[in-house]
């Protein structure tokens, strides 16, 4: 038995409609959770290296905590934009008044082609 013609093009609608949510729900296709954590946070150890280098106040720098902070990456949400991730990185700095052991908390959108810090805590010291 066929379909009426209107019956046919409202199912065809549905279908689409289904279809686009779940492509939308599914979105950063082409980056994986693990890669999107890691290539996140090589952007941050990057950014903090960037920031700290640049430094005309600090002395010292590294990529390192000696205070308990962790590498750690979350991904926080996929959108057809691409994959969010939080991380956060240590780093440790002197300067000719303070050392300092901290880390940074940043988020970032991974896409197949870039990666780039939507947000985060300011890693300049001077």
């Amino acid at each position: 038995m066929a379909l009426p013609r209107s019956r046919g093009l409202l199912l065809c609608l549905c279908c689409l409609v289904v279809s686009a949510t779940i492509a939308g729900c599914l979105g950063g296709a082409g980056v994986g959770d693990a890669e999107a954590r890691e290539r996140a946070l090589a952007a941050e150890g990057d950014h903090i290296a960037e920031q700290l280098e640049n430094a005309t106040c600090v002395e010292g720098w590294g990529p390192t905590s000696y205070a308990g902070v962790e590498r750690e990456a979350t991904v926080t949400n996929r959108t057809a934009d691409g994959v969010y991730v939080e991380v956060t990185h240590p780093y440790w700095y002197s300067t000719g008044r303070d050392e300092a052991d901290v880390g940074s908390n940043a988020r970032y959108l991974v896409t197949a082609d870039a990666v780039r810090r939507v947000g985060g805590t300011d890693v300049s010291p001077c």
